[in-house]
């Protein structure tokens, strides 16, 4: 294997031996230390390998044995690189590619991370950009020890890290710690207070001494339930405790809404006609050479689809785009005072959908009209039944756990 790569380096004459003193010729060769391979015999003639620099010695062994010698071609790496003589631009054309195919390897293209989920991609991948290793950084110096070390001390959900650089990519591989319990605090005092006003439905303390009962009418703000307990028995000296108060409050709200319509307005009107723009952007600046002629259209745009250039992650700041138009007129339209109040209604009962929670439900919607000599306006009032328990830390709880009580103690003084 070692002398065929060597030979083919060097080159060697492809030969055939006529005459009937052939194996002659082949061991006066041998004795020589000439290297003869891939010998085979075809009739009276023998085909065969031998080194370039021993044309001389075979036209010599030739000559003494009879034979006639007769050159069939050239082989090696030699014979590859003479086609190229007087091919300077071909030559220099390979030779550049070679040497931009070996720098190009030598830097970093493409960044893989594997293994996350509750760590965010784009936060390990902008740390490691912070470090150093981004789309376009040199291989050589980047330290992958390094890198792996401090991605574990930035990250405290990841427990084990591997960056492996193989050709011109990187593999960022994770590994995440086991997932915390969400931990509730019951020992910071707290009291429940309403998040909206309303009439209070229904309370339900878990926690705590209940401030108000069903039919009580709340502000925002006021306390629910306290963080405040009586300990001891009736009629024996009783002591106050603070706790975290913990339950449920449902209530009646009511939200205000108002909307307004226009009797006369615009359609917009397609006419079915659509142009075609192609623009090429260079840093953020675009060149739009072949813009369609819109001088008068009105048009919606749409983005047909954008191709940035890049090189593996490493992004260009050069892309091409696609844009379409689509022709329209603006009709004018009007609506009758009727129709302005069914689409009225239909807009504030779709707002207030939105406005409720998961454990809210709309019991009614209200609504009134005024009419004014070119538009409808509507005033809503939704009567909604959500949940208003909102919690809110207490000062003196704090205190009480601190064990002060918020006064200065001047006998120490």
């Amino acid at each position: 294997m070692f002398l065929a790569l060597w030979y083919y380096f060097r080159g060697y004459v492809i030969i055939k031996v006529n005459g009937f003193a052939a194996e002659r010729f082949m061991n006066m060769l041998s004795y020589r230390g000439v290297y003869l391979w891939d010998v085979k015999i075809n009739g009276a003639g023998v085909h065969l390998k031998a080194p370039m620099e021993s044309l001389d010695m075979l036209s010599m062994c030739a000559e003494k044995t009879g034979c006639r010698l007769e050159v069939q071609g050239y082989g090696g790496f030699p014979s590859k690189t003479r086609r190229f003589h007087g091919r300077q631009v071909l030559t220099a054309g390979i030779l550049l590619f070679a040497i931009g195919l070996y720098v190009l390897s030598s830097f970093i293209w493409v960044i893989r991370v594997e293994g996350n989920e509750r760590v965010a991609q784009e936060d390990i991948l902008g740390y490691c950009r912070e470090l150093g290793m981004r789309p376009g950084a040199w291989k050589r110096g980047i330290d992958t020890e390094k890198i792996t070390k401090n991605i574990l001390i930035q990250f405290p959900d990841i427990s084990w890290v591997s960056v492996g650089i193989k050709g011109t990519d990187v593999t960022v591989k994770v590994a995440e710690t086991i997932e915390k319990t969400e931990v509730v605090d019951k020992e910071t005092p707290c009291d429940v207070i309403a998040a909206a006003d309303g009439v209070i439905l229904k309370i339900t303390a878990e926690r705590g001494t209940p401030m108000v009962k069903e039919g009580d009418v709340v502000k925002k703000g006021d306390v629910l339930i306290s963080s405040e307990i009586l300990i001891g028995l009736e009629g024996e000296e009783q002591h106050t405790e603070y706790v975290a108060a913990e339950g449920t409050v449902t209530a009646k709200i009511w939200q205000q809404l108002t909307e307004e319509l226009p009797l006369s307005y615009e359609e917009k009107v397609y006419t079915g006609e659509t142009k075609t723009n192609h623009i090429l952007s260079f840093w953020g600046k675009e060149a739009d050479f072949i813009r369609p002629s819109m001088e008068e259209d009105q048009a919606d745009r749409e983005l047909l689809f954008q191709k940035d250039l890049a090189l593996g992650d490493f992004k260009i700041p050069i892309s091409f785009k696609k844009e379409q138009y689509t022709v329209y007129t603006l009709e004018p339209r009007s609506r009758t005072v009727e129709e302005a109040k069914a689409e009225l209604a239909e807009m504030i009962q779709k707002k207030t959908e939105q406005g409720v929670s998961a454990y809210g439900t709309i019991e009614k919607i209200d609504v009134r009209y005024e009419e004014y000599t070119d538009c409808v306006q509507a005033k809503g009032q939704a009567e909604l039944t959500e949940r208003i328990d909102e919690k809110r830390e207490t000062e003196k709880g704090r205190e009480a756990i601190d064990g002060t009580d918020g006064t200065n103690d001047a006998t120490g003084q």
